[in-house]
């Protein structure tokens, strides 16, 4: 007897109509969600930047004949950028209603028409003689808040630099000490390497403050060789490199974290410093490259530790009610960056045009806007952020270049220009065709694809 091999509910075979047959044919040939995700990643950069590229050659040939097909597509751009209008809108009210009633400036979307929103707060910003973290610190420091800088570089002649690169921790400590305001910069030499010093440097705060209530983990050290090391390949850099990389860098982070949450802690059993600060923070900064590909094996392994440390951190803290958020700045004008487009290293290796690079600071008022903001918790803590598009949602610009607001790497307006558009190209388009791009961000899942090709 087969009957036990019988299916428990034995049917007929259905019977379908044509109509039936030509709905499933219809529903076959239409792709689900992730079988278009997957198409769409075997086009990968070359078809979004194709596609953008003759988008805007097509424009260029509109712009001569016709004002009024310039004004079209113009209004079709503003149209698709609704959505972005719409989350700046609500990152913003969740500040308007964090402001005085009796503050005159309360109407303002950004929180850089106010002063002193971090009064006695008590900050670290690791690795700030220069770069951004010095950007961050001077940010944290202009709202009046109480800085501690740590670096290896001194003015002190007597203390051993670890390199020649321009600033020291003092000289940023001084800057913050200058600007107007409150804002106290205190510098401390410490070398995030050693895990006695970066507990003296604990110690210190205590000492001095008896809280913390904002930690930024920014150290970061480049491996000897300058930039041409970076732009090697890992069997070529060898475990050298791998670990220059992570322990300043990423391992750091995890240690000053260690260190600092006792005093957080106690910062909390005390109450805020202001109102303003609604609850600890704890900022990572990180980079796209722990997503896509950049500069080598070893760095984007660590950025993406950087960034999933963040992310483990926060599930830690959330009851504690301390939120943790890693930043992703773009393209930045450092003085490192100045240095090596003095001395040739950017044009031989990096080749990227820096039209639209960003300030240090620009970055340290992200920070600034994310850790006043109220619904930091609930709506970034454990994620990364890109800083040009936390500007575009708040409503801040790059204090470097005042009323502008730099793109974000992953949208055409940084992405065209920088990758998709050769000399040849830009000679077929108006001076100002920028302004046409549309701020049409891919997808992260395609800046995972690796990175762009680059323009001939």
């Amino acid at each position: 007897d087969k009957s036990c091999f019988a299916t428990p509910y034995p049917q007929a075979p259905p019977t379908h109509t044509r109509r039936d047959w030509k709905r499933r044919r219809k529903k076959k040939m239409r792709p689900s969600s992730l079988g278009g995700a997957l198409l769409a990643s075997t086009l990968g950069w070359s078809s979004f930047l194709i596609l953008g590229a003759a988008l805007l050659l097509q424009l260029g040939h509109a712009l001569t004949p016709s004002l009024a097909g310039v004004s079209r597509i113009h209004h079709a751009f503003r149209q698709a950028g609704t959505g972005a209008r719409t989350r700046r809108i609500s990152a913003v009210s969740s500040f308007q209603s964090n402001q005085d009633d009796d503050d005159p400036s309360s109407s303002s979307s950004s929180l850089f028409h106010f002063h002193d929103r971090l009064s006695d707060c008590v900050c670290l910003v690791t690795g700030a003689s220069r770069g951004i973290g010095k950007g961050i610190a001077l940010e944290l420091g202009a709202q009046g808040a109480i800085v501690y800088i740590t670096g290896t570089s001194s003015s002190n002649k007597s203390n051993n630099n670890k390199n020649d690169e321009p600033g020291t921790v003092q000289e940023t400590a001084e800057e913050i000490n200058a600007l107007p305001g409150p804002g106290q910069g205190i510098a401390v030499l410490c070398d995030h390497s050693q895990d006695d010093q970066v507990q003296a440097l604990f110690q210190q705060i205590e000492r001095e403050q008896g809280r913390l209530d904002i930690l930024i983990n920014n150290a970061f050290r480049l491996p000897s060789g300058g930039v041409q090391m970076l732009y090697k390949k890992f069997w070529e850099q060898g475990p050298e490199v791998w670990d220059t990389l992570h322990t300043v860098g990423l391992r750091s982070h995890y240690v000053a974290s260690c260190y600092a949450m006792p005093l957080i802690f106690q910062g909390q059993e005390q109450g805020p410093p202001r109102k303003h600060l609604p609850r600890p923070f704890i900022g990572m900064v990180s980079s796209f490259g722990g997503l896509c590909y950049t500069f080598n094996t070893a760095y984007g392994v660590g950025k993406a530790g950087v960034d999933r440390l963040a992310k483990d951190m926060a599930v830690e803290l959330r009851d504690k009610d301390i939120s943790v958020v890693s930043f992703w700045p773009g393209l930045v004008d450092t003085e490192r960056t100045q240095k090596s487009v003095a001395n040739g290293e950017w044009d031989q290796y990096v080749k990227l045009p820096l039209d639209h690079a960003e300030s240090p600071r620009f970055t340290g008022r992200a920070v600034v806007h994310v850790a006043l903001d109220p619904q930091n918790l609930a709506q970034k803590s454990g994620t990364y952020q890109v800083v040009a598009e936390l500007a575009q949602d708040y409503g801040f610009d790059d204090p470097a270049t005042p009323g502008r607001v730099p793109p974000s790497i992953r949208s055409l307006k940084f992405l065209l220009p920088t990758y998709g558009f050769n000399a040849q190209i830009k000679q077929q388009l108006p001076p100002d065709y920028e302004k046409y791009i549309p701020d049409w961000k891919l997808p992260f899942w395609v800046m995972a694809q690796g990175q762009p090709p680059a323009s001939e």
